[in-house]
């Protein structure tokens, strides 16, 4: 077992290094698979990622039934499944969420600005993981469920807080699960998530399900109807000979939940973050939201004011931070037939990840300074300049994020509400650091900063 360890680790490295500003490789040792890895080409990722042979996600062990139905969908299964979420996202459907949205970033501006009033020294210390994760996971359920979550401003409120012990996000991964990275089979001993929180988590959205097919469709047909449906679909039989039963539905409520709040507060705290090491950055992104405000006949910020002609610069800053800290390191898909590429060929169940970390920083493709933060690269000027496939963070091809749409409104409404009432500044006590070996998204410890409200 020793020896399967240290081959692992040692084989864990060379894979991860490998991956720097690489091409096309494929590598492995007598014991693992061979993963092909396409690292920091553009023309790999568009080519290979679209191909129909390099369709679904390599199956993890999670951690539980339901939790292993959010990685488990492959073919026909994976498809309906898509089919059926696909009007969430429609431009009607997110102008209709964005309002709860916007409400919820309100909320959280106007509750910092009461700490402030009420601490005595004029600003507040934020644990940026932990408050934007407590808020968003709120706020998604508020979009998705129709629900407020009770005393859902709390860290510690018990859905908030099962979400994280679910993906152990205040503890760090042994050496054991290290080793699954390289040897699948030992996943069994060593689940990716803590299937007892996800059992309360599941619980309580098959409740708000069968709840809403009690009560009734919304009249603005939500998330939850089109769940409650799907669930009234498979208790008459249907989709039987695809394995998708209800355990499958109330996973994707899990996934669109742990999908948006999990990204979205890492993208958050690391623009903040930046924001904060350059203050000039945050004048102009102010600067520019004033004048939005101005021509905005409500001169508020809501869905009409977030459009990208309004705000490009603050945009360009989201995008910037979404290039340099793309939150799922490496991403997967699955070779679904023996296939050859440009004299290379790989064989049926081979595994294709995408280092995207170095695809985003790949100084051909951004050749000033490609690790510092400059978001000019994404104004509307430099948008001939850029190659669309060296820029990672949502994926490509039919795999690609189902909900990107949304995540910009969501972090533009966010965004734009901080901007507006507050500076933000570095403390003694700031530091970003990564917790090593997270198993699909990429983990910081905790993230402080100081929020000063603006005097206008």
């Amino acid at each position: 077992l020793l020896c399967i360890i240290l081959i692992s680790v040692v084989f864990h490295v060379i894979r991860e290094a490998r991956v720097n500003y690489g091409v096309l490789e494929e590598c492995g040792i007598p014991v693992v698979e061979p993963t092909l890895f396409l690292g920091s080409e553009p023309n790999l990722h568009n080519t290979v990622l679209h191909l129909a042979d390099i369709e679904h996600r390599q199956d993890m062990e999670l951690g539980g039934e339901m939790l292993n139905e959010i990685m488990e969908f492959q073919g026909e299964k994976w498809k309906q499944i898509r089919t059926f979420l696909s009007p969430l996202f429609t431009t009607s459907k997110i102008r209709q969420m964005s309002g709860v949205v916007a409400e919820c970033a309100e909320e959280f501006v106007n509750d910092l600005k009461r700490e402030c009033g009420t601490n005595g020294i004029g600003r507040v210390k934020i644990h940026c993981r932990e408050r934007f994760t407590t808020c968003l996971i709120d706020m998604f359920v508020r979009t998705t469920f129709g629900i407020k979550i009770e005393d859902g401003k709390n860290p510690e409120n018990k859905f908030s807080r099962s979400f994280r012990e679910m993906l152990h996000e205040e503890h760090e991964y042994n050496w054991l699960f290290t080793s699954t990275l390289s040897f699948p089979f030992l996943q069994k001993l060593s689940p990716v998530y803590d299937q007892e929180p996800g059992k309360y988590i599941e619980r309580t959205l098959e409740n708000a399900i069968k709840s809403r097919i009690v009560s009734g469709s919304s009249s603005t047909k939500d998330f939850l109807d089109l769940l409650g449906d799907f669930w009234k679909r498979i208790e008459a039989g249907e989709f039987k000979q695809l394995g998708i039963t209800q355990t499958t539905v109330v996973a994707q409520g899990v996934l669109f939940i742990v999908g948006g709040y999990e990204t979205t507060s890492y993208v958050l705290s690391h623009l903040f973050w930046s924001m904060a090491n350059h203050p000039e950055i945050q004048e102009r992104m102010f600067l520019e939201l004033q004048a939005a405000l101005e021509k905005n006949p409500s001169h508020s910020i809501d869905h009409e004011l977030i459009n990208d002609t309004n705000i490009p610069f603050i945009l360009a800053c989201i995008n910037e931070t979404l290039r340099l800290y793309p939150s799922v390191y490496r991403p997967e898909r699955i070779c679904t037939k023996d296939w050859s590429y440009n004299g290379l060929s790989f064989k049926k169940g081979t595994p294709v990840m995408l280092a995207s970390w170095a695809a985003n920083r790949n100084p051909k493709y951004y050749p000033d300074e490609p690790e510092k933060f400059k978001p000019e690269r994404f104004l509307p000027k430099n948008k001939g300049k850029l190659e669309p496939y060296a820029f990672t963070s949502f994926g490509f091809g039919p795999r690609s994020c189902i909900g990107m749409r949304f995540a910009y409104e969501s972090m533009k409404l966010f965004v734009c509400n901080i901007v507006n009432n507050f500076k933000i500044e570095l403390r003694a006590d700031t530091e970003l650091k990564y917790k090593p070996a997270s198993p699909i998204s990429i983990a910081i410890n905790p993230l402080y900063l100081d929020f000063i409200p603006r005097r206008k």
